[in-house]
């Protein structure tokens, strides 16, 4: 096996990662966001090679969020596709969306529970037969989807910059 993950059709990685969630005020892309809560936390993700280039799977992330007094902790359950452009390029690109249980209102204001998805790039960086260094941002967006016209409806959107490490199995 060549060094990093081996990403070829049928092959399965697991990745565990940590990240640092720095909100954007106000709209972004086309979504508003009035949260501004950072936040940090670990992830766990499963993946199949569906394809040379592309992986599907499932992951989960464990959240605090620094609310500025009684912390507000949060799971998310997600699923993942990630893209490599070329196969010998340790850059790729993904997405992901799921469901997110909070024990308080996230953002403040909000609801216990969310909707989530995001999208963004990074770097798969070999460092040993079957193991990788991963680095990095996605756009995160959460909200309860109850409308725009619903006054209980605030989102927070936000660069959740990321590392972690993969292990082809």
């Amino acid at each position: 096996m060549r060094a990093g993950i081996d990403r070829h059709e049928g092959a399965e990685f697991v990745s565990a990662r940590a990240f640092y969630g720095i909100p954007i005020l106000q709209k972004s892309f086309f979504w508003d966001g009035n949260g501004e809560v950072d936040n940090s936390g670990l992830g766990v993700h499963w993946g199949h090679f569906v394809s040379d280039h592309t992986a599907l799977g499932l992951g989960t992330n464990l959240a605090n969020w620094w609310t500025g007094g009684r912390d507000v902790q949060s799971v998310e359950l997600e699923g993942t596709i990630r893209i490599y452009p070329k196969q010998d390029w340790p850059l790729f690109v993904g997405g992901n969306c799921g469901y997110q249980l909070a024990n308080d209102q996230i953002p403040p204001g909000g609801t216990l529970w969310n909707f989530s998805f995001g999208f963004g790039a990074g770097l798969d960086v070999p460092i040993a037969a079957g193991t990788s260094a991963l680095f990095g941002v996605d756009y995160h967006h959460i909200s309860n989807a109850l409308g725009r016209d619903t006054p209980r409806n605030p989102s927070q959107n936000e660069a959740r910059l990321w590392f972690g490490f993969g292990w082809t199995f």
